[in-house]
């Protein structure tokens, strides 16, 4: 793989002087790649020429059905090709999809029921039905289905829990299609939350009779799925990096859409990112690398979009079914305090990120009275393992004390991008200088086999990021319960998985009492036990060609949405 030292601004007159020479210098096959359909990107709004964006990704799509989602990656892929009841807005608001119209709610707020649009449409040109949407959730319920995220629906859903757990009647889950286009839902109890659940990608409407056509084959490629949504996925395979969006010609507002196709080309390397954009092969980059964010901070095309988005340190304390060090708490709480995330943030990744002691991201969720955060009233309550690197040794040696150990060796899960490694060594650093005796090596995999090994906790270490699928803190906590398949760690404490059951069924109805589970649990999870260590809140910093007009950036959910997307 090539490397190219100087920058170029958009814009930089010395791009055209420079352009051949850069263009010589770029491998052709990854040129040719990115540069498919780019010779239309001069058109405008208002004509009949073809619309194409060229789009980078730091991660290839893992899988293509919705239930089997854990990744942002895949989920941000299915968000621009299928549509739920609700779609997120260019605001974070809220928008009818599939549902024609706001829910008629019973009473007691358990009973919703929808009416389905008489224009929704698959790709296929088969209408969108309530039978759709009752073998979606049936299948993300059904334990021969193994869904990653089928707690979702616990507590939530009628039934949802048993069927799943205790292999109940799947046809007594409250998803009921009362005729084609009407859609009832029956809930355990008042969930406040649910309509934001809705607009979940592992939640969106699968064709029962296509899914079984296709038998084993669907969703291995694009050639094997159908879609509901904007754009129609091409070029996909499973086993492949790049894939790209077509117009759905089927979408039942199909003309808010401009976009006749996006190319989505996965970059590994950011000088790649960095020079396929200053020749015009990219109209957008996803994630800028950290070494060009001060290059391009006061760009017109720079964006920084907040997120509610924490990453953090995971401490797996058991791989391959044998306890290591991480199994002892005072080596956790060692890690925890023994590196400085604030000169993260600052040097290594150089964004508008916030350093943060929480899970819960700043921002996400209010106090019942409205007034202050849930990380002020949480730093109010409890006292949070923040860098301290007196106090880590402290605990550290301790640790080492109990486990009768002078020297403990940790393997570092990550990536196989230059960026990932340089994060990596960065913690590798840290540790080591802290904590005497402590031996890190840095693994560098595949995206998706990181995604396979965190899954079966083939890990120690691993720097793991967890995003706001809705508003709601149980998005993240639920994944740290003992029932959960999603946390990817080794994990299980009763009271904590009882406080977050508490805010599901006990308090669900009383808002300062559910508040205050979540509180407890967190102080639970990262400073008693130590699990994780949190680092930093992500401001994704990207760089969008000026000419691109309405792309619209999420703090949550999908991070970005293509429905209303073109280029001038």
């Amino acid at each position: 793989m090539f490397q190219v030292l100087v920058i170029y601004k958009k814009g930089d007159e010395k791009v055209k002087a420079k352009k051949l020479t850069l263009l010589g210098a770029i491998s052709a096959t990854l040129l040719l790649t990115a540069c498919q359909g780019n010779s239309t990107n001069q058109d405008t709004q208002g004509n009949n020429a073809q619309q194409d964006l060229e789009l980078s990704s730091s991660a290839a799509i893992s899988t293509m059905e919705p239930s089997q989602a854990g990744d942002t990656t895949s989920t941000l892929a299915m968000s621009q090709v299928f549509e739920g009841l609700y779609v997120l807005g260019p605001d974070d608001e809220l928008q009818l999809g599939v549902a024609a119209e706001e829910p008629e709610i019973s009473e007691d707020e358990t009973v919703y029921t929808f009416t389905l649009r008489d224009d929704a449409e698959w790709s296929d040109g088969t209408p969108v039905t309530a039978d759709d949407f009752v073998f979606a959730f049936q299948k993300i319920t059904d334990p021969k289905y193994a869904a990653p995220n089928a707690d979702v629906l616990f507590d939530v859903v009628k039934n949802a829990r048993e069927i799943n757990l205790e292999d109940g009647d799947i046809d007594t889950l409250g998803v009921k299609a009362i005729d084609d286009k009407t859609l009832e839902f029956t809930l355990e109890r008042p969930v406040p939350y649910f309509k934001s659940l809705l607009a979940y990608p592992v939640l969106y409407p699968q064709n029962k009779e296509y899914v079984e056509n296709q038998g084993k084959k669907y969703a291995t490629d694009s050639d094997h799925l159908i879609y509901n949504g904007p754009f129609k996925l091409s070029d996909w395979s499973a086993s492949g990096d790049d894939w790209g969006y077509e117009k759905n010609e089927s979408y039942w507002d199909k003309d808010e859409v401009k976009l006749d196709k996006a190319n989505v080309t996965v970059v590994k390397t950011p000088s790649t990112a960095i020079n396929l954009y200053a020749t015009d092969a990219l109209d957008m980059i996803d994630k800028l690398s950290s070494e060009y964010i001060p290059t391009y901070k006061d760009d017109p095309s720079f964006e920084s979009v907040e997120q509610f988005t924490t990453f953090f340190l995971k401490m797996n304390s058991e791989r391959d079914g044998k306890k290591n060090a991480l199994d002892n708490e005072n080596i956790r709480k060692g890690i925890a305090q023994a590196f400085d995330k604030e000169s993260f943030v600052k040097n290594i990744l150089q964004d508008d990120s916030n350093p943060t002691d929480h899970l819960i991201p700043k921002g996400q969720t209010k106090a019942p009275d409205g007034k202050k955060d849930f990380t002020e009233v949480a730093d109010e309550r409890n006292d949070y393992l923040s860098y301290d690197p007196e106090k880590a040794k402290e605990a550290w040696e301790k640790g080492k004390e109990e486990l009768g150990v002078d020297k403990v060796e940790l393997g570092f899960l990550t990536d196989d991008t230059e960026e990932a490694k340089k994060n990596a060594e960065f913690f590798q650093y840290e540790l080591q200088d802290n904590l005497p005796g402590l031996e890190i090596t840095v693994e560098q995999v595949p995206f998706t086999v990181r995604v396979d090994r965190d899954s079966n906790k083939e890990y120690d270490l691993e720097l793991a990021g967890c995003g706001t699928d809705y508003r709601d803190p149980l998005t993240v906590m639920r994944i740290f319960m003992s029932s959960s398949d999603l946390g990817g760690v080794t994990y299980s404490n009763e009271d904590y998985d009882k406080l977050i059951q508490d805010t599901r069924e006990d308090h669900a109805a009383d808002k300062e009492a559910r508040f205050d589970d979540f509180v407890e649990a967190q102080d639970i999870l990262i400073n008693q036990d130590a699990v994780i260590a949190p680092i930093y809140n992500r401001s994704l910093s990207t760089l969008v060609n000026p000419s691109v007009k309405d792309l619209h950036w999420h703090a949550y959910g999908p991070s970005y949405n293509l429905k209303w997307a073109y280029k001038e």
